[in-house]
């Protein structure tokens, strides 16, 4: 008989539809642990296996289970998803309006591996024509994996947004920028394109695709230990996320938010947030897949199924 999974511990971040994660879930009692910032959740898993459960990194993970990695398990929850067409942030004064125009440019971006960063390269080389060898990425020296062979990369240990403020690269892919922070108009940077959500809506109704950022990961010995644990954090998950759907989270904290809510439903279907080797949710993970081969990530791109814990 297998062990009860009570004394689990899941690791990811704080977002509406994991507040209803832990306590008594599907039949075992799963604890739901929140990170300020779940890049740290990444880091601990890579260098020291840290957690038994946790949210993860969607290329990364597939960057691993390419060079043969089976210490770590996906099941098909997808945690974080975002549009990426507003990544992109240049100065206030910069020439740059158009995605079409980073041709040629000198990017900052934190982690040159991060799926982010992976979705935005294949984004413009595929919908905007962007020849990704004549961009120059400038990024830390510690990164999470070797740069792939023929990327134009530079590394520096200076802050990207005083690299870009003071016109040392031309555009930064913009994660917990410190310039939001000040009031808008103060502020020193903007978006590269004037209307990013647009581009996002018009790249969504043209393909399909909302792109994954995260999955969630079990340790191999945590699968082993607890033979069920797979089959119940899915659930979990998914309980949480319809708690979330049913109460309608964040519906009333804003104006106008109840008519956003059910105008953005409509839009996904009833289900922004599918779990499970749906078929939308394959196609999209094979498109990261096809990208991180292109990228140099890896030497093949793995199938769906030979990513993911069997159903």
């Amino acid at each position: 008989m297998a062990e009860k999974t009570s004394d689990l511990t899941i690791y990811g971040g704080d977002y509406e539809h994991t507040l209803a994660l832990g306590g008594q879930a599907a039949g075992a009692q799963l604890r739901y642990a929140t990170m300020r910032r779940v890049q740290e959740i990444f880091i601990g898993m890579l260098e020291t296996r840290r957690f038994e459960i946790c949210e993860f990194s969607l290329a990364n993970y597939i960057t691993l289970r390419a060079a043969g990695e089976r210490w770590l398990t996906a099941i098909p929850v997808f945690p974080s998803r975002v549009f990426r067409h507003g990544l992109a942030v240049t100065r206030r004064d910069s020439a740059l309006t158009r995605l079409e125009d980073l041709a040629g440019k000198r990017i900052g971006v934190p982690d040159y591996s991060m799926t982010a960063a992976v979705w935005f390269r294949g984004l413009i080389e595929e919908e905007y024509g962007v020849d990704l060898q004549s961009i120059t990425w400038v990024t830390r020296a510690k990164q999470r994996f070797p740069f792939p062979r023929g990327a134009k990369i530079e590394t520096t240990e200076t802050d990207h947004e005083d690299l870009l403020t003071s016109g040392k690269i031309d555009a930064l892919l913009g994660m917990h920028l410190a310039d939001s922070a000040r009031a808008p108009a103060e502020r020193r940077l903007r978006p590269v394109l004037g209307d990013p959500q647009g581009e996002e809506e018009a790249y969504y109704r043209k393909t399909g695709i909302y792109p994954i950022m995260h999955c969630v990961v079990i340790r191999e010995d945590v699968l082993k230990k607890y033979p069920d644990v797979a089959a119940q954090v899915f659930r979990a998950y998914e309980a949480a996320k319809q708690s979330a759907y049913e109460r309608q989270l964040g519906a009333t904290l804003v104006p106008w938010g109840r008519q956003n809510w059910t105008e953005k439903f409509e839009l996904f279907g009833g289900d922004p947030l599918p779990y499970g080797l749906t078929p939308v949710n394959r196609m999209v993970v094979e498109r990261l897949a096809t990208y991180l081969k292109r990228q140099g990530f890896t030497s093949e791109a793995p199938t769906v199924d030979q990513l993911f814990a069997p159903a």
